[in-house]
């Protein structure tokens, strides 16, 4: 519900003078009753899924999606000490920093108050009480007016205190990226991750590689954001705890490890596992003004849910010093060349068809999809094998396992298959395999070219530790027309 209105005030001007009256949107609370100014008022929303902000005070609950803003709600409840309680609905009110949802229990008529009727607080009120600048209507229905500045200016500062601010970057920053003409338009690979049983998001790009963790092996005297000790093919790798960096409550045992680039060598980040691979463009991206706790961005997901973007390199800045001390000595110069990120470095998705271990260049990648239903199709001359609903369109699917294995393992299995989305000759098409292994960062001296292989085209073969990986070529997947 959009509400607009004519500009008013709720205290007179430096000149003592004072509109004839003011117009409010009553909000109840608990069992107290409050007014907002309605020119302040953008709209009224249903309270909907939070996605909470690390290190935030109680009165800052997160950020929602409301009138396709993502902005940063505030409970008026617990800016007046009062109990809490869930749902209600959020009104979204102006700031000169962007918007803001406050959430209140129920929302009231629109009443205009002549200014007569308003009893201004006095000074002593309002050192006890500085969000209510006054009050109208009898004692069984009065109603205190909200001072907003004072509101969003002193929630804020809870807010960033230490950590810096939280609010979304206001239209004109967003616009000065998007007038980049060297910015990049194009959708980028995000990994999804689960911490605490909440969905976050990290960029490709900062990935060294992905880990199945097994075991952490445990670190005495450790500070609580260091999980444990991983042997990554005989070298020691501090695992941190992403929960802890994040000041999340702990979850299920970590089982995935995302190895980054560190000054005192590589570390792993670990989650308790991975949603997949999603693409977003640039207008589905909304950066803080800073980052706070190692979130520099949220993105807005096709089904309007909000997903925090992990930024590494600053989330492991305010234990720097710290995580200098623990990194095992001999990650240091092993891993000193990752942190350079050269541009000789190319990323593949690696998966496992039958008895063949394959990979794909990762930027041919849209997503993942854990499993799927294909229906086959009569005519298999144009190189598909069926069709799959993949959730948001309905996508021609190769099956390699018939190309690789024959029909065997296929038809041995119950479970569906997952499904890879990739860009084949300018459109979409699935790719069913047998298992989805990881992401590797290769070199380009340990990728060679290669001959077509029997059954499928092949350009390169990558050299991985003691393992041999073909590069599948998926233009040449399809038949010539």
């Amino acid at each position: 519900m959009a509400v607009t209105s004519g500009a008013s005030t709720t205290v007179p001007d430096e000149s003592g003078s004072a509109p004839a009256f003011v117009r409010y949107l009553p909000v109840a609370v608990h069992t107290q009753r409050f007014a907002i100014p309605l020119d302040r008022v953008i709209g009224v929303v249903e309270s909907s899924k939070i996605t909470p902000l690390p290190f935030s005070p109680p009165p800052f609950e997160g950020l929602v999606l409301a009138m396709g803003q993502v902005v940063p709600q505030i409970s008026l409840a617990a800016l007046f000490g009062l109990p809490p309680s869930d749902g209600g609905v959020v009104v979204l009110i102006s700031d000169q920093g962007g918007s803001v949802g406050l959430r209140v229990d129920h929302v009231h008529a629109m009443v205009q108050v002549e200014w007569e009727q308003i009893a201004l607080a006095s000074p002593e009120e309002r050192d006890v009480q500085p969000l209510v600048v006054g009050r109208f209507g009898d004692e069984a229905a009065s109603c205190g007016v909200l001072s907003l500045d004072h509101l969003t200016s002193d929630s804020m500062t809870m807010t960033v205190a230490a950590s810096g601010s939280v609010m979304l970057a206001t239209e004109a920053a967003a616009g000065a990226v998007d007038d980049d003409e060297n910015a990049e338009q194009q959708a980028e690979p995000y990994l999804m991750i689960d911490v605490s049983g909440e969905p976050y998001a990290v960029k490709v790009d900062h990935l060294i590689e992905l880990l199945e963790l097994s075991t952490l092996r445990s670190v005495p005297q450790a500070p609580d954001w260091i999980e444990g000790m991983i042997d990554l093919r005989g070298e020691p790798i501090l695992g941190l705890s992403l929960a802890a960096l994040l000041n999340r409550p702990r979850g299920e045992a970590g089982r995935l490890g995302l190895m980054v680039a560190h000054p005192a060598g590589a570390v792993a980040l670990v989650a308790e596992h991975s949603r997949g691979i999603e693409r977003f463009a640039a207008e589905q991206i909304h950066p803080l003004r800073e980052p706070m706790a190692g979130i520099s961005s949220y993105l807005v997901r096709a089904d309007d849910s909000i997903v925090a973007i992990i930024d590494p390199a600053s989330m492991l800045r305010p234990v720097d010093e710290d995580l200098r001390d623990w990194v095992p000595s001999l990650n240091a110069e092993d891993h000193a060349a990752p942190t350079a990120r050269p541009m000789e470095f190319h990323q593949f998705l690696t998966l496992r068809v039958g008895r063949e271990f394959l990979a794909i260049p990762l930027d041919r990648i849209q997503r993942l999809q854990a499993a799927v239903q294909m229906t086959p199709i009569p005519d298999q001359g144009l190189g598909f094998d069926g069709l799959a609903d993949v959730g948001d369109a309905i996508v021609p699917v190769i099956d390699l396992r018939r190309i690789l294995a024959g029909d065997a393992e296929a038809s041995g299995s119950d479970a569906p298959p997952p499904c890879l989305l990739a860009m084949i000759e300018g459109g979409v098409a699935g790719i069913i395999v047998n298992q989805v292994l990881r992401i590797e960062t290769v070199p380009e001296s340990q990728i060679s070219p290669a001959e077509d292989a029997p059954n499928l085209p092949v350009t390169h073969v990558l050299h991985l530790q003691d393992r041999l990986m073909s590069v599948v070529s998926l233009d040449r997947l399809l038949p010539p027309l």
